[in-house]
């Protein structure tokens, strides 16, 4: 009888093992209830972020943002801070010129938008408020998202922890997967095997 299925099956096995290998090393070492930046906070995946503003209901608040280069990706987001399930924001996006680069309306706490900046120049976000209670918002801005410190910097947050333990995930899934296969091909296998044993008897 082959063995394919019971090889490709271990080979799952192993890929789930070094998953869980992954994940153990970058889990934090400390003790149950502790802080701490394991799980980056969406401030620290921007190069630029703002202070905080309160914003009253029915109200806007201008955030300004210059682009020191033409033609890259500038990626923006909003974060409320104090958020509450019936907070709602409006942004409009322009420059000093008056053109512009977008609106958008989000019920969400967070939320990251992009787009190609054609010149260096400053851009405006009008925030407007159009819950019925005070929020706090911070604006986060990157220039060239590739390029973003938070998303190279060996030492940050998301390289140290949240890519390996991605790169984990996607191990365990195909180990899985592959597992799977095994056993399905084990059962072909046994099966042809069967049928041949059944013609010489």
């Amino acid at each position: 009888m082959k063995k394919r299925g019971p090889i490709v099956a271990i080979a799952g096995a192993v890929m789930i093992v070094m998953a869980a290998s992954i994940a153990y090393s970058v889990l934090p070492k400390m003790p149950s209830g502790s802080g701490g930046d394991f799980f980056p906070s969406p401030e620290s995946l921007f190069d630029t972020v703002s202070d905080k503003v309160t914003i009253d209901a029915g109200n806007v608040y201008t955030f300004s943002h210059t682009v020191s280069t033409a033609q890259v990706p500038l990626m923006w987001g909003v974060h409320i801070v104090d958020y509450t399930p019936d907070d709602s924001v409006a942004i409009s996006i322009s420059n000093i010129f008056g053109d512009k680069f977008g609106s958008f309306t989000e019920n969400d706490p967070f939320f990251i938008k992009s787009f190609d900046v054609p010149k260096a120049d400053s851009y405006t976000f009008n925030v407007a408020n159009n819950g019925k209670a005070p929020i706090t918002v911070v604006m986060l801005f990157t220039e060239n998202p590739e390029k973003s410190k938070a998303l190279t910097d060996p030492n940050s947050p998301f390289v140290k922890n949240i890519l390996p333990l991605a790169k984990a995930g996607f191990l365990l899934i195909i180990g899985i997967v592959v597992i799977i296969s095994g056993a399905i091909l084990s059962v072909v296998d046994w099966r042809k095997g069967k049928n041949q044993s059944s013609r010489y008897i």
